[in-house]
């Protein structure tokens, strides 16, 4: 047994020696654990930690204060330095006058590194799955709260979402293993936990009813689709996807299930067991997420970025056809699921390092620094080429106006694609790879990713709310329109061929001013999603591509419909 244990799946509990730890003088020393245990992968400045647990406080305070934590946190866990080389224990906590950080190396286990560990692989073998489940009590920090610490409230929401996603993915792993292998009643109880992880996930609740169909209990998998049906239509106002129906008829008329002689009558969907199952967050907790963050209007709306994109960037990867056909994903988001993003650590008394960019993977969480030797001012606008291997970005030479800059995911090849003092923003890769537009002022410009080609598409004279979007066969550019010298927040939605020719104005509104609007095309090309985000919720606006037919109009946020993908698109919706 680990010297310290920490037990963050569920309620918190940390044990020394096998017995509680009960000396802790606040929920901000547990917090300070925490956070300090799970994020050991490196060191944590003082002033990012004062900055997570008092960002309310004058700093002079709030160094004070994460002073007497440290104490009470060494001396509740009975930590200290080693005497000599020669001592066995090693500290659990390597502190100096810049930065903490959990040692690893000690004698300490933490549930949640354990269990994100035998997740680890892209195909865990099902002993790992097993004890990975068994690992999981319950919701990362179950109960716990800071009350006056947005960002650490913030750090654990995103980190229960992932450890969430992590266990529902391993829980429907383990049920389509032992499905496969006809062994329905013991694939049954992972099945039943997800359903009750994530009550709204369809493809959670299928996979329940096609093993308790397999497993003799028909009447029982019929009664799964007639409750989810009433729930789905009393909440939400929506019916069952289509996958599901199919599957609920298929076992009324029995052609799933056991025959008149007991043989089994497999369902048409067949079991396939990928490397990871992307289940999409139940849509009334992501609206109680996305009120939360628009408290305060759209300045707020980085917030709702970040957080999102974490948690909504399993729809990004679906195989679901019924439910989602295909997604095309921010700029900042791979097709693998990768978040691209600037990172910018404190280096001690020196202020903050140079920026630099980083990639954290959605599935495990684990953050790659692509860069370390970057020496710009600052890095924006950053987007993930169509095979996700190189990453397109705005960046500030010291004491220049931005350029634009081209990087592999590796940290290679770094080159530079435009010059001058314009400063550049909002570049967008083609779908095929081809061409990168970007904004220089009122204009549209396009530069082959080799630097070549550097030209002016259009020149349009416009405020830009959104990037530029691509078509998805690479032929057209959508992109937003604020007419200089209109007194309203009038906006219009054009396109324009990626030759410049055909510009041309498919629709107009208006929009108020807390409210911001991205641009998101349909997969088969054929309409263009104008999504209107607030305070008080969100629009999507669905209008055809040639500027005809009506617009269709939709209130709220639909199930799958998440804001990283402005707006995605469903089958048949």
């Amino acid at each position: 047994m680990a010297r310290l244990s920490l037990s963050l799946l569920g309620p918190f509990q940390a044990a020394l020696d096998g017995e509680p730890v009960v000396a802790f003088g606040s929920n901000k020393v547990r917090a300070l654990l925490a956070y300090l245990a799970v994020e050991a992968d490196r060191p944590h400045s003082r002033e990012k930690l004062t900055g997570l647990l008092w960002p309310e406080r004058p700093d002079q305070d709030a160094s004070a204060n994460l002073r007497y934590s440290l104490s009470n946190l060494r001396a509740a866990i009975g930590d200290r330095a080693p005497i000599d080389d020669q001592e066995a224990s090693l500290p659990f906590l390597l502190v100096s006058r810049q930065a903490i950080q959990f040692n690893r190396a000690s004698d300490a286990w933490v549930d949640a590194t354990a269990f994100s560990e035998l997740l680890a692989s892209p195909a865990p073998s099902l002993s790992d799955l097993e004890r990975a489940v068994d690992l999981y009590q319950g919701e990362f920090l179950e109960g716990f709260f800071v009350g006056d610490s947005v960002a650490f409230e913030e750090w654990a929401l995103l980190k229960r979402e992932q450890l969430g996603r992590q266990v529902r993915s391993a829980l429907h792993r383990l049920a389509a293993m032992h499905e496969q292998r006809g062994e329905y009643e013991r694939a049954l109880p992972y099945a039943w936990r997800q359903v009750e992880l994530d009550p709204w996930q369809e493809q959670a609740r299928r996979q329940l009813m096609r093993l308790l169909a397999l497993s003799g209990q028909r009447a029982a998998a019929l009664a799964q689709y007639e409750a989810f049906r009433r729930a789905l239509a009393e909440e939400l106002g929506v019916e069952p996807a289509r996958a599901t129906t199919e599957l609920y008829e298929q076992i009324r008329d029995g052609k799933v299930g056991l025959d008149e002689r007991g043989n089994h009558r497999p369902a048409g969907e067949a079991v396939v067991i990928p490397a990871s199952v992307p289940l999409s967050p139940a849509p009334r907790r992501l609206s109680w997420r996305m009120r939360l963050a628009l408290g305060g209007g759209l300045a707020t709306l980085a917030v709702v970025v970040v957080l999102s994109l974490l948690v909504a960037g399993n729809a990004l990867l679906r195989g679901e056809s019924s439910v989602i056909s295909t997604l095309l994903p921010a700029p900042g988001v791979s097709v693998e699921g990768k978040l691209v993003y600037v990172c910018e650590e404190l280096d001690g008394d020196d202020g903050a390092s140079p920026p630099q960019i980083c990639v954290t993977d959605y599935w495990t969480g684990r953050r790659v620094q692509v860069s370390d030797d970057l020496a710009f001012d600052a890095i924006c606008g950053l987007a993930w080429s169509p095979d996700g291997q190189q990453i397109v970005f705005g960046a500030n030479p010291p004491g220049r106006t931005s350029r634009l800059y081209v990087i592999n995911v590796d940290g290679s090849g770094l080159r530079q694609l435009t010059g001058g003092e314009t400063p550049v923003t909002g570049p967008a890769w083609s779908p095929d790879g081809q061409w990168i537009v970007f904004t220089r002022r009122d204009d549209l410009w396009l530069v082959r990713p080799d630097g070549s080609e550097l030209h002016a598409l259009l020149a349009v004279e416009v405020f830009y709310l959104s990037r530029a979007v691509w078509s998805p066969d690479s032929q057209c550019i959508a992109f937003l329109q604020e007419p200089i010298g209109r007194d309203s927040l009038h906006e219009e939605v054009w396109i324009v061929g990626r030759d410049g020719a055909a510009p041309h104005q498919i629709y107009t509104f208006e929009r108020s001013e807390d409210e911001g609007v991205f641009l998101g095309w349909s997969p088969d090309g054929q309409r263009v999603g104008c999504f209107l985000l607030g305070p008080d919720g969100s629009t999507t606006l669905l209008v055809d591509a040639d500027g005809s037919g009506e617009v269709q109009a939709m209130e709220g946020m639909p199930d799958s419909w998440l804001p990283e993908y402005w707006p995605p698109w469903g089958e048949g919706r």
